[in-house]
């Protein structure tokens, strides 16, 4: 999404920019036309795979052709996740940027031969909030900036009369708490967590609903099941990945949770804000940056018994909350802010 904000407010008269994909996903079509769009073999086909096989690979072959063609003087990559660029970008002798929204539990999917290609080929390292910039410092980065990550605004559209039909859709009464998470099923978001905050929390006025995208895995069956045999007054729902009724799940909410282990600075904890949600959140990254007095708790620690603590004290009314202070926060990370910010930042190259 940061990319996407950039790429459609970014300057004509000052940049051309290309963008390779490795993945021919649905958000491709809301960026710019005008902007040549390049997708990189991820899955191969059967041809592809026997080329692999005889030490050709396509992947890094897309991307020379890309070069080749579209003669940048950055290449701005977006994510750690892909560590075969610097090795294209180091053949071109092109300058490299690399936005890290990544934490360390994530660098364990990287070689450290990899990790230090990332943190000694880079030019410029832009980290999404103090606590990833201090990581990047840490692990040697030597030219380290730090742009917060921003939301468009405008997007954020929750109809009251749709949210009171999800929870009649859900058979959860109007007088009942609910508490909303939002993300992957992972265990980095701490999908985990939630039977064990069901199970300590045993109130049947109490709900909690879980939004987002769900992973094919072990993990993900077993809370599931947990969830499912748990004997537990308190009941969770799955809501799958949703795109029109998103905000009106969070809209739904009377608070939102965030039970990651580890999470850089979640835009969806801003999205949370600017619906005026208090927020509780383990101190996992960014948000012990974000939330502020007035807008929620941030734990001293991972620890549910603390969260459960938390999460009763501001469903009695024992935390002093103003919708309005939570919303004026969130209105600062807009995309007209983040934009400046980021040219600040390309320009100190």
């Amino acid at each position: 999404m940061m990319l996407l904000y950039i790429l459609q407010n970014i300057d004509r008269s000052r940049f051309e920019a290309g963008l390779v994909s490795f993945e021919n996903g649905e958000l491709l079509k809301e960026f710019p036309s005008d902007i040549p769009t390049f997708v990189a073999p991820k899955k191969y086909s059967l041809f592809q795979k026997v080329q692999f096989r005889m030490g050709i690979n396509p992947t890094l072959e897309y991307l020379r052709k890309v070069g080749k063609e579209f003669k940048a003087d950055f290449w701005y990559i977006n994510t750690t996740m892909l560590p075969e660029v610097y090795l294209i970008a180091k053949e071109f002798n092109v300058r490299i940027i690399t936005h890290f929204h990544e934490l360390p539990l994530t660098y364990a999917y990287l070689s450290d031969t990899d990790m230090k290609s990332i943190i000694t080929q880079s030019d410029l390292l832009i980290g999404c909030s103090k606590v990833t910039c201090d990581a990047i410092s840490d692990a040697g980065g030597a030219n380290v900036k730090l742009l917060y990550s921003f939301i468009d605004s405008t997007k954020i559209k929750a109809d009251n009369s749709r949210s009171d039909e999800l929870r009649k859709s859900l058979g959860i009464p109007k007088e009942d708490f609910i508490w909303v998470l939002s993300g992957m099923t992972s265990e980095r978001k701490g999908f985990d967590f939630l039977p064990e905050i069901a199970n300590q929390l045993n109130d049947p006025r109490v709900h909690l609903i879980w939004v987002g995208n769900k992973i094919s895995d072990g993990l993900v069956y077993y809370t599931e099941q947990r969830c499912r045999n748990s004997k537990s007054k308190t009941r969770v729902y799955f809501t799958g990945k949703q795109k029109e009724d998103y905000y009106n799940y969070l809209n739904l909410g009377d608070g939102f949770l965030l039970t990651s282990r580890q999470d850089p600075f979640p835009l969806v904890m801003i999205e949370a804000a600017f619906l005026g949600k208090p927020i509780i959140s383990f101190p996992s990254g960014g948000a012990s940056e974000f939330i502020q007095e007035g807008m929620g708790i941030v734990t001293e620690d991972i620890s549910v018994k603390q969260m459960i603590d938390a999460m009763h004290r501001i469903m009695n009314k024992e935390v002093p909350l103003n919708e309005e202070t939570s919303r004026a926060r969130a209105r600062y990370f807009n995309v007209s802010n983040g934009y400046a910010d980021w040219i600040k930042v390309i320009e100190t190259l």
